[in-house]
């Protein structure tokens, strides 16, 4: 455990003093020091972008090019007094020098639905091109700002990066199709986000044993002078048949002018009783609005407690928001990979990824 401590703590340097961030939805909360709900519709951030998030901050903020308030109008997801449209659609071009494979691929297409049934009430359907959706009504009428959602979706846990390689998602227990049925409340007190939820454990429709799952998460943000920081963490237990599961870690970002650094560390206890690592760090630095120079660092290790299969990857891009909803970003990873007996094995994998969006 000393050792993973260790290389936690290494992660964190190593991003510290170079540069990137994800490209991903956090990335945004921590420069503007705000919730996810801000501009999204779930109030854990990610997918459906909400009035505010389509029509203004895309074209006005995120942007290179910004659009005139007086066109803004001309560009939005409302089409009724009481229903919004929105859209994903990421499109990559991948060579992989391990394998030799090289190929474009429809990573994302997602349509988005959200219904305002009154007020404080609305209900959801976010549906992926391929497999997977999330559908769910949502009501805010709790204190501080809290809400009640009820449905299917993914439990709030960590940072919801937008690349679905992050080791903390790709390793752990956060793919791109990781939704789940339940109930979730969450509160927004001044610089605090906090939610609790409890959902069936399975993919499945109907859930088939007694055990059931949980999801915490905490964040708290805070400001001294010109930086900005926000500190929290995660909990997940799954009471399996097959036994407990259980994933923690803390969660982080630092904030000081245009210079942002995002991290997550995970530990995931599966019902065998071995216990998994992951960390994503990112450190990204925009020197002109709309571009972001970016360096990215992840490691995994399989066993903690034996001398196992461990992944180190290091990432630089240039993610480009030339006009209001285009993002293009072209990126070069090297994984190092270490197989106990094996020796280890070092390769390269390039991609160029456009990404349209509402």
């Amino acid at each position: 455990m000393r050792r993973v401590a260790l290389l936690a703590v290494l992660g964190l340097l190593i991003t510290s003093v170079t540069a990137e961030l994800a490209s991903g939805l956090p990335m945004f909360t921590a420069l503007h020091e705000q919730k996810c709900n801000l501009c999204h519709v779930n109030p854990s951030g990610g997918k459906m972008r909400n009035t505010y998030g389509s029509q203004y901050f895309a074209q006005t903020e995120m942007a290179y090019k910004k659009i005139p308030l007086e066109e803004i109008e001309r560009f939005q997801p409302q089409v009724s007094n009481s229903i919004w449209l929105g859209m994903d659609a990421r499109t990559l071009y991948h060579y992989d020098d391990n394998t030799k494979q090289s190929t474009f691929f429809q990573m994302e297409g997602n349509l988005y639905v959200q219904v305002q049934l009154s007020e404080r009430v609305s209900a959801a359907l976010f549906k992926g091109l391929y497999q997977g959706f999330e559908v769910f009504g949502l009501g805010y009428f709790l204190p501080y700002s809290g809400y009640v959602k009820v449905g299917k979706f993914q439990p709030a846990y960590g940072w919801k990066f937008a690349d679905h390689t992050s080791f903390v998602r790709e390793y752990m227990l956060w793919p791109p199709v990781s939704e789940d049925t339940g109930i979730e409340i969450g509160f927004f007190p001044h610089r605090v986000s906090a939610s609790v939820g409890i959902f069936n454990g399975t993919s499945i429709p109907l859930d088939t044993d007694k055990g059931k799952a949980g999801a915490i998460r905490v964040e708290f943000r805070e400001r001294i002078n010109r930086l900005g920081f926000g500190l929290g963490g995660s909990f997940y237990a799954n009471d399996t048949p097959q036994g407990a599961v259980n994933m923690y870690g803390p969660l982080w970002y630092l904030k000081f002018g245009k210079l942002l650094q995002l991290g997550e560390v995970d530990w995931l206890e599966n019902a065998n009783g071995v216990t998994s690592f992951a960390t994503t760090q990112d450190l990204a630095y925009m020197p002109l609005q709309g571009l972001w120079l970016k360096f990215k660092f992840d490691y995994f290790d399989q066993n903690v407690d034996q001398n196992s299969l461990a992944i180190r990857r290091y990432g630089v891009s240039a993610q480009f928001f030339p006009i209001g909803f285009v993002e293009l970003e072209p990126f070069l990873r090297l994984y190092e990979t270490i197989n106990e007996g094996d020796g280890s094995d070092t390769y390269v994998v390039g991609d160029v990824q456009a990404h349209f969006f509402f």
